[in-house]
């Protein structure tokens, strides 16, 4: 990570700074405020301050204190940002990481507040808390995270901590709405290559494509991944393989991590279904994903788990905040949201609601549960906002409709 560059200052008694707060933030409008605040409590409880100040007024603070590990700060309505954060420059240690935000927009002040000044990373307001998380998160989890410098598409990880989570549903569900109605190119990769379910789901066949690609990587290219992947929608494609039980796989060491850095380079967004059980194969995948999303049923089982998977989903390489959703809530002799979320120590950040009607119906005809207007929709949008941080779009298409034609479809089937 470039520091933060500074001018020259003399030593003054070579007294080292105390340090108050892990993070400190300085901004100037209530919105904002509430935003940084709730991500600070979330990844620094205790160990941050918040001030309505400017930029110019902070560096005047912070020359009569030490500085924190990690500095936000607001530009907003300067008229010299650069000038301003130049001064700042010369008040901070060397080890200070940077965070700016601000009004301006255009790539070029981007580049002269990273690139030029050194600052660890600039967002652009009106932020939301899934932009923060994101981008800021991980230096908030560890001062020494170095971001991922790599070009390509964002690979989000969709897992359970216990078998039964809905994991396969969400992550369907997830790649179909960020491809059909995101107009995102987006991959759905199912990492269970022996009793997957997304082909299912999304009402595609399925073939040997993902066991080729993980057996000899060294004949995955583009080529083969359009030949390969199975067509769900326009801007959506799976990637899937149903492995006969009495055949064992040799995964090449090498083979996931090829298959994720070629697919980056065609899809968006890469979705992985990476199941809840621990071999090698699962753990790779995991490993490759840079933003997790972990399923929890509401059960006693299912949150001891799940509490036992998020801190080892911090405990990453990629350092970014898991994204908890709950799925099935309100399911009868379930335990309620506030137990899960005293029992985890954190807030859900999505909840799922328990319809076993649409879930049912929508395997069977194998039309997404999320082209249907309701709450299951819903939730599939927000988790797209905290994962992905993709707006929300309009409806499109007569969810009533469609929904008919699901229901009918289904009871046709059991006859």
């Amino acid at each position: 990570m470039m520091e933060f560059k500074k001018k020259y200052k003399p030593d003054s008694g070579n007294v080292p700074s105390v340090q108050e707060y892990y993070a400190q933030a300085f901004v100037v409008d209530e919105d904002s405020e509430t935003v940084i605040r709730e991500v600070l409590e979330e990844f620094r409880s205790g160990q941050y301050s918040v001030a309505a100040m400017r930029c110019q007024e902070a560096a005047k603070k912070l020359r009569r204190g030490g500085s924190p590990r990690v500095l936000i700060v607001d530009v907003s309505n300067e008229k010299q940002p650069i000038i301003i954060l130049e001064e700042l420059a010369a008040t901070l240690e060397p080890d200070v990481k940077v965070l700016v935000i601000g009004d301006r927009q255009d790539a070029n002040f981007y580049r002269l507040v990273t690139r030029g000044l050194g600052a660890a990373e600039y967002l652009y307001k009106p932020l939301t808390r899934a932009m923060v998380v994101r981008f800021f998160g991980p230096f908030l989890a560890t001062g020494d995270y170095v971001p991922d410098v790599s070009r390509g598409g964002r690979v989000l990880g969709v897992t359970s901590a216990r078998g039964g989570g809905g994991s396969t549903t969400i992550a369907a569900n997830l790649s179909w709405y960020l491809g059909e109605v995101s107009r995102r190119y987006t991959l759905a990769v199912d990492g269970d290559i022996y009793k997957g379910s997304a082909a299912v789901l999304l009402g595609v066949k399925t073939d040997n494509g993902l066991r080729a690609a993980f057996e000899s990587p060294h004949r995955v290219d583009e080529l083969f991944i359009e030949r390969s992947a199975q067509k769900v929608a326009e801007r959506c494609d799976l990637l899937s393989s149903q492995v006969d039980f009495s055949e064992s796989v040799v995964v090449a060491e090498n083979g996931p991590q090829h298959l994720i850095d070629v697919v980056r380079r065609k899809y968006n967004f890469i979705v992985i279904d990476v199941p809840n059980f621990k071999n090698d194969l699962s753990l790779s995948l995991n490993a490759l994903c840079q933003q997790k999303i972990i399923v929890l049923n509401p059960t006693l089982p299912g949150l001891r788990d799940t509490i036992r998977e998020i801190s080892s989903a911090f405990s990453s390489s990629h350092g970014t905040r898991p994204v908890l959703v709950l799925n099935k809530s309100g399911q009868p002799g379930g335990l309620s949201i506030r137990e899960i979320e005293g029992g985890v120590g954190r807030k859900i950040d999505v909840i799922f609601p328990y319809l076993p009607k649409l879930i049912n119906n929508s395997e069977i005809s194998g039309v997404p549960a999320a082209s249907v207007d309701g709450p299951f929709k819903d939730a599939i949008i927000s988790l797209a906002q905290e994962a992905a941080s993709i707006a929300s779009v309009k409806r499109i298409g007569n969810d009533k409709k469609l929904l008919k034609k699901i229901i009918q479809y289904a009871e046709r089937t059991k006859r």
